[in-house]
């Protein structure tokens, strides 16, 4: 009886360390694998303790006069490896965790006195909350990959939709409509896009359909710059105003009010775009800000902007831990420069209209309080990050400014 408990014993033994060797490969493979140094630290810290709990067990066995096998790897754990070279470690990250939490389970049951317990216990529950917190990190990751793309699919759609059926979406066809009596086409679709939807949604066009953006998203700009001081801020209005009245006089002076819908509007619509897109290119490189055209250039925001006051969604977070946190990521990455925390700690939602509901602020909020939210409200205070006028690279500056 006593020569079979050992038996029993051994065998559980060398079970328990094929489990940490395995536990020992997969970590320091996912070490090797990973790219990030925070999380590369981590594996292979947990790897050496895996290790340390199978010479544990190693050294019980040999005591005992037991031979142990050659370990090679479970295919649980190639297939886990292979699994997090494809899709990231994160990926696999809550899996392990549940297995790991079996393991400390299982020796809590069997050999609670036979092996550091309390490590195993320890290491389990802080790779839980480990593997909970990389996997919302990746989540918020992918939002902003698959926001990224979707501007750019939205937007290329939604222009060559435009460009066939020759409707010029720009602002001038809108002008052109309005001045002509022509309203299906372009004022049908500011109508729609620019009037009804930012009522309820507000400037989503700006984050996920514009094709202007579409393209400027994709550029490596993407760390919010800050507004230039001054009149700069006025181009936008100054834009729109001449687009009215290069119209006015087309239409008015010299018969010419084709610019809606038919081959003259394509034309206009392709070479209008064609200048957007060189403008902002140029305005993003020069002042390293991919947004630079929507705040200095796009007549667009100007009409958006008064729409998507009273919009119903809007950014909303918890005023105590915004408080709280001292990162500022929301500000820093925030394409349209707005200051975020100034809102959301006094208790408010954000009411900038320069909001384009990108959720890149939600993407990487430390706290994970911001969210989106309907209400009703008025917006209408402007708390905009500014930055030195006179060098593009110097950075955000200090202070906030109201607009």
């Amino acid at each position: 009886m006593e020569a079979d408990r050992g038996r029993d014993l051994d065998e559980r033994r060398r079970e328990h360390w094929r489990q940490e060797m395995d536990s020992a490969a997969l970590f320091s493979g996912l070490a090797d694998i990973e790219r990030n140094a925070r999380r590369r630290r981590e594996y292979r810290r947990l790897a050496e303790v895996e290790s340390r709990h199978a010479e544990h067990f190693a050294s019980e066995l040999a005591r005992a006069g037991v031979a142990l096998p050659r370990f090679r790897p479970a295919a649980r754990t190639r297939w886990l490896l292979a699994l997090a070279r494809r899709l990231g470690t994160p990926a696999v990250l809550p899996r392990i965790a549940r297995l790991e939490d079996a393991d400390a389970r299982t020796y809590a049951d069997a050999l609670a006195g036979d092996v550091p317990y309390e490590e195993e216990r320890a290491n389990a529950l802080w790779l839980a909350e480990f593997a909970a917190r990389e996997t919302a990190e990746a989540a918020k990751r992918l939002l902003l990959r698959i926001r990224r793309a979707a501007i750019g699919t939205v937007g290329a759609a939604l222009f060559l939709v435009s460009l066939l059926l020759m409707r010029n979406a720009q602002v001038e066809g809108l002008w052109f409509g309005l001045l002509t009596g022509v309203f299906v086409g372009p004022v049908a679709h500011y109508a729609l896009g620019k009037l009804v939807v930012p009522l309820a949604a507000g400037r989503v066009w700006c984050g996920w359909a514009c094709w202007t953006a579409a393209l400027l998203d994709q550029l490596p700009y993407r760390q919010g710059a800050g507004w230039l001081p001054g009149p700069a801020r006025h181009l936008r209005a100054a834009h729109l105003a001449a687009s009215l009245a290069l119209v006015a006089v087309l239409v008015v002076a010299f018969g010419y009010g084709a610019g809606a819908v038919g081959r003259d509007a394509a034309a206009w619509f392709l070479v209008g775009n064609a200048a957007y897109w060189g403008v902002g290119v140029a305005l993003a490189v020069a002042l390293r800000d991919n947004r630079a055209f929507c705040k200095l250039a796009c007549p667009v925001a100007v009409v958006l902007r008064l729409t998507a006051r009273p919009a119903l969604v809007k950014l909303a977070g918890d005023a105590e831990a915004c408080r709280a946190c001292a990162s500022q990521a929301c500000i820093t990455l925030c394409p349209m420069g707005i200051r975020i925390p100034d809102y959301v700690a006094a208790g408010r939602r954000v009411l900038s209209s320069e909001c384009v509901v990108c959720l890149q602020c939600v993407a990487v909020c430390p706290p994970n309080t911001l969210r989106l939210s309907a209400g009703f409200d008025l917006g209408g205070t402007e708390l905009l990050e500014e930055r030195p006028a006179v060098s593009p690279r110097a950075g955000r500056a200090g202070g906030g400014s109201r607009a």
